[in-house]
């Protein structure tokens, strides 16, 4: 296949790109910045600069590394770099692409550090395996009086190490500002070091320190490219410098999408790039391709209310004017019914399914319960996403219920507590099922009453008998 055909093919299938998603895929700078708003395709433009690599430049797929932001967005971008490399050169042109490596930047630290520096037998704690390690081990670092209770200081001394280790400061830095502190984070290191267990930002900040003494480690890496990169930390930007250092890097990202500053991110990193790699071209996608008009350029407006950021503003591309409102309401609680308001209203007057609706909160945690609350009240089906706490789950309400059914004297607080409110005799298997319901989305077994009415009977009359327990598992829930 000709070199122009080849690359005529990248751009046009399965569908044509913009011309400005041409200009980005098609660069032939050694550093490369794309500033896409959202919705204007940028994971589009990476997936086929991928392509073009591979396919037109004959760039070698284990001489590429793509980080994206989450293991989900890796996934999905390996699927599409499979399917646009089979669509345009058939299945056996993806034969190495298993080669390339396409996940998160932490993922590809561990890897590194694995592969070349002698950690593979040590093991990585997540955010909340680290605080629980903390809660264990913190009585004999002596970190109690860095908060008004030691659950508090164990927190504010796992963020105070995660800031020193994203932001690479260094020990003598730490040592004449902050003694106390340092003793502890030394005593803290030592403590990983002994237990072999890396945390996510020491990894970064172990593998900047090794590249740093062992610069030609990673020099088979011809291309790097980087999406989200508003969301980088300081560690993350010095170990892309040093990956990058001896091939090509493009980043990815938009600026004004920068939300994870308590994490050390910036978007000055933006900027950065452009000091640290002078020759870099920068490339703008602004054609949103996601949003209705009306969204557009109210986020155009409040953009530009930014002092400190000035960015291309973005284009509609669809044509339909959309909704787009604001209400001020007094609570949460008056918020949900609200909201629950107007999803009834939409799926009652405009022809379309619960499914077809989307709720964005802050945080599932801390902000959504309100809102849940108020759709199960109205039995409106609904998946909740994010991270909202094993135990508020409909699944394990259900069981909790259940269990304290069991018991004649059993009773359940409800998550939306108020003083004298609690569930207690046959309601609290109604509510199990109901839980359940929730849960499943297709009801439950017509003799399940029946069925937990026996369990019931036979813990009554024998005592706990743990032997009735696989059966209770094993109903047809």
């Amino acid at each position: 296949m000709a070199s122009s055909s080849v690359v005529n093919n990248i751009l046009e299938q399965p569908f044509p790109v913009s011309n400005e998603q041409k200009e980005a895929i098609l660069s032939d700078a050694r550093f490369t910045r794309i500033i896409a708003g959202a919705g204007a395709g940028k994971t589009e433009a990476i997936t086929r600069r991928i392509a073009y690599l591979i396919l037109s430049k004959n760039v070698g797929p284990s001489s590429i590394v793509a980080f994206t932001f989450t293991e989900k967005a890796a996934q999905s971008m390996k699927s599409r770099v499979y399917q646009r490399v089979e669509q345009i050169a058939g299945a056996a042109a993806t034969a190495r692409l298993g080669e390339m490596y396409l996940g998160t930047i932490h993922a590809y630290a561990k890897r590194v550090l694995d592969d070349y520096f002698g950690y593979g037998n040590w093991a990585v704690l997540d955010d909340n395996q680290e605080i629980a390690y903390l809660m264990r081990c913190g009585h004999g670092l002596r970190i109690d009086e860095f908060g008004d209770y030691y659950a508090d200081a164990c927190r504010k001394f796992m963020r105070a190490v995660e800031m020193v280790q994203s932001e690479l400061l260094e020990d003598d830095i730490l040592e004449e500002n902050a003694p106390d502190f340092f003793k502890c984070y030394q005593r803290y290191q030592r403590l990983l070091e002994k237990h072999k267990q890396l945390t996510f930002g020491r990894m970064i900040s172990e593998v900047v320190h090794q590249l740093r003494n062992a610069p030609e480690t990673l020099s088979h890496i011809q291309h790097l490219i980087v999406d989200e990169y508003q969301d980088i930390n300081a560690a993350q930007q010095e170990f892309i410098r040093l990956i990058g250092g001896h091939g090509s890097i493009c980043i990815v990202g938009d600026p004004r999408q920068s939300i994870y500053q308590w994490r050390g991110s910036d978007q000055r990193f933006f900027e950065d790039f452009t000091r640290i790699f002078p020759k870099t071209r920068s490339y703008d996608i602004t054609e949103n391709r996601r949003s209705t008009r009306r969204i557009v350029v109210n986020a155009n407006q409040f953009a530009n209310s930014f002092t400190t950021l000035r960015v291309t503003p973005m284009t509609p591309f669809k044509d339909e004017e959309g909704f787009l409102g604001l209400a001020s309401l007094q609570n949460p609680e008056d918020e949900a019914r609200w909201i629950a308001d107007q999803v009834e209203s939409i799926v009652d007057n405009e022809n379309i399914h619960y499914s077809d609706v989307g709720i964005l909160t802050r945080s599932v945690a801390t902000a959504a319960e309100p809102l849940i609350n108020e759709f199960r009240q109205r039995r409106i089906p609904c998946i909740v996403g994010g991270k909202i706490g094993l135990f508020r789950r409909d699944e394990a309400q259900a069981l909790g219920h259940i269990f304290a059914w069991f018991w004649d004297e059993g009773f359940w607080v409800p998550n939306s507590w108020r003083w004298g409110d609690q569930v207690s005799g046959d309601d609290l298997l109604t509510s199990a099922l109901a839980h359940w319901n929730q849960a499943q989305g297709h009801g439950v077994p017509v003799d399940a009453v029946e069925k937990l009415q026996e369990i019931k009977e036979e813990l009554v009359r024998g005592g706990i008998n743990t032997a009735i327990f696989p059966r209770f598992t094993r109903m047809s829930w």
